[in-house]
């Protein structure tokens, strides 16, 4: 592959669904996401739901007719939607591998909830117009190519159409990599977190946080 990369970014449709699968499986093992250890039926189920659900969406890149990477967003928590759509193959997953049902990661990487000390910092975990990063990946032999950063601008102005003020996105505490990106992307730290997860913020609306009551320049990230 040639050092400048060309690709595009678009939406994705049914059509993608085996492929960002396959992306999705090779990208990540048990240890990187919980959600692997269900299998490949499952990942598939869930960006199936992903590209279907009206409350979400999932931007890709795309070189030469292959997607190299993706990035989903849904608006608000969507924990127990995606478990519903998707408990046909959950409950296949749990008869072959009945060990699962004692995997307590699996159970609160499903349902876990941003949480915080402060009111505040909880109350825009559930606001209106927040949307929930949901699951993204970048190609191992495409990274650190500007699929990422790409990929972030396009759900930007995805999100900006469909009125959304601000992303929340999850990112697993020991990935430091990916914290920095996001950083560099205009994210910032929140006092939210999961068991698991570090959340950070990116404030699409500048006039949110002041009504939100967070006001102070580390809350915009100045």
């Amino acid at each position: 592959m040639a050092q400048d990369l060309t690709f595009t970014t678009r939406l994705a449709t049914p059509a993608d669904v085996d492929s960002l699968a396959e992306l999705h499986c090779a990208s990540f093992s048990p240890e990187d996401n919980i959600l692997a250890t269900l299998g490949n039926r499952y990942v598939r189920a869930m960006h199936r739901w992903q590209v279907n659900e009206e409350k979400a969406y999932t931007l890709i890149a795309e070189s030469e007719g292959r997607i190299i990477g993706f990035l989903g967003h849904h608006e608000g928590s969507y924990g127990w939607s995606m478990f519903r759509a998707c408990l046909g193959e959950f409950l296949l997953s749990m008869l072959k591998n009945p060990l699962l049902v004692f995997n307590k990661d699996l159970w609160q990487r499903l349902f876990r909830r941003p949480h915080s000390a402060d009111d505040i910092w909880n109350r825009l975990a559930n606001y209106p117009g927040v949307e929930r990063g949901t699951n993204g990946a970048v190609d191992a032999e495409f990274r650190g190519k500007g699929v990422f950063p790409a990929l972030l601008e396009a759900s930007k102005a995805v999100a900006e159409s469909r009125g959304t003020r601000a992303f929340l996105g999850g990112v697993y505490k020991p990935n430091r990599a990916m914290q920095r990106a996001l950083m560099k992307a205009g994210f910032i730290e929140t006092e939210l977190e999961t068991h698991d997860t570090v959340i950070l913020v990116c404030f699409l609306d500048p006039t949110l946080p002041d009504e939100l009551g967070l006001a102070r320049p580390d809350a915009l990230g100045e």
